[in-house]
């Protein structure tokens, strides 16, 4: 009797060492995932010039996390979100691609802002073997799926929007005469390169070009550059506090040019920093957007939308308290694709087949099935990393222009 007491004693003994020993190699396989938890992490700005941006996005993702939280998360876990400061500057946002790689405790990076950022962060995390997923860029360099097979993109490109904005003012207003202030680094090189290409295909030049630091609002030297032109539109390559800056230049010299945005600038942000009013001038501000309008009353997206932001309005009082913000700005472009970027993470945990690894949520999002959020779909062309090609056109005075491919 003892000995079968000492068999079954060693034989539970045995089974525990072998279920810890499970245990430890699924957490080693598992970055970021828990019993109770899994944790994703975002490096974005959250202050200077342009932290509204990253403040909103993480709005989005943190108001479709919590929607689902509210539900018992996946599973039983609880999605969470490590949310790092970069300030828009390269050099930090690697120093917060680093400290994801080092302490290796998230499944994932999403929701990251800007271009320049971006070239930093995505080696970083492709080498670690980290999906990332959902940036706010359209840079085409982001699409190379050969090169960066960890990236999941989930907006249209800037090639794509460029497009769009040049067959416009072309076809539709007659312009003829083109020139780009761009932000000197690898967002604004990029677009220009992408401007040339569409202009290109009208067998029209650039006629003057000028740029600006990063992060400055030292810009108006860059519109005067253009002045001896002659010119009848400019495309404007940067944030919504630099292009601001120049738009609200260009009218207070009683310049007619056409001035073209690209989704970066945020149509809410950079209309509220415009300082005109004048109907026919803010007809002439152009900006393209990459996801529906959050004012849609017909969307079943936005429906879902701003019910998940009003349900999440508590965990934004310390960014309001930092940016001055309220409530109703967290229901922009910019807040709907970030909520955008979470529905679809979570759609992906969703269909993981077994527990969710880097390897099975990568595989996961890149499958070419189309996925449904609400009335909204993206799909993943097979080879590919980018899921959406939607673009819509519209001024600042409210008018909706014109549509890229239809959803």
């Amino acid at each position: 009797m003892r000995y079968r007491k000492n068999s079954m004693a060693l034989c539970r003994t045995c089974a525990l060492i072998a279920l810890a020993g499970s245990l430890c190699l699924v957490s080693a396989a598992s970055p970021g995932v828990t019993d109770k938890g899994i944790v994703f992490g975002q490096t974005a700005c959250f202050t200077g010039p342009n932290g509204h941006l990253g403040v909103r996005y993480r709005a989005g993702i943190q108001a479709a996390f919590e929607e689902r939280n509210k539900q018992g998360g996946i599973n039983g876990r609880k999605l969470e979100l490590i949310a790092l400061d970069d300030g828009y500057e390269p050099v930090l946002a690697a120093e917060n691609a680093e400290r994801f790689v080092a302490q290796d405790d998230v499944l994932a990076v999403i929701g990251g802002v800007g271009t320049p950022t971006a070239k930093r962060v995505a080696p970083i995390l492709r080498d670690a073997k980290i999906p990332l997923v959902g940036l706010f860029s359209g840079a085409a360099f982001l699409r190379d799926f050969k090169k960066f097979p960890n990236i999941v993109n989930l907006r249209a490109s800037y090639p794509e929007e460029i497009e769009l904005l040049v067959d416009y003012m072309v076809n539709e207003l007659g312009k003829r005469r083109f020139g780009v202030i761009f932000q000197d680094d690898a967002f604004g090189r990029s677009a220009l390169a992408n401007y040339h290409h569409a202009l290109g295909r009208h067998d029209l030049p650039i006629l003057a070009k000028s740029s600006f630091s990063r992060n400055t609002h030292a810009v108006h030297s860059s519109l005067f550059t253009l002045a001896k032109a002659d010119l009848d539109a400019v495309l404007i390559v940067g944030s919504y506090a630099a292009n601001a800056d120049v738009i609200n230049l260009a009218d207070s010299l009683n310049q007619g040019y056409v001035m073209a945005n690209l989704s970066f600038v945020g149509s809410h942000d950079l209309m509220e920093v415009v300082d005109s009013a004048s109907e026919e001038f803010l007809e002439r501000i152009l900006v393209a957007e990459v996801v529906p309008d959050p004012k849609d009353p017909d969307s079943k997206l936005v429906k879902s939308f701003l019910e998940a932001i009003e349900g999440a309005e508590e965990s934004y009082a310390m960014h309001e308290g930092l940016l001055g913000l309220r409530g109703a700005h967290f229901t922009d472009a910019v807040s709907l694709e970030g909520y955008i970027v979470g529905r679809f993470v979570l759609n992906v945990l969703g269909r993981i087949e077994g527990g969710p690894t880097r390897e099975r949520l990568l595989a996961t999002a890149l499958q070419p099935q189309p996925v449904h959020i609400d009335d909204w779909t993206i799909q993943i062309a097979a080879g590919t990393n980018t899921g959406s090609h939607y673009v819509r056109l519209i001024n600042l005075a409210g008018d909706h222009l014109a549509d890229g491919e239809p959803q």
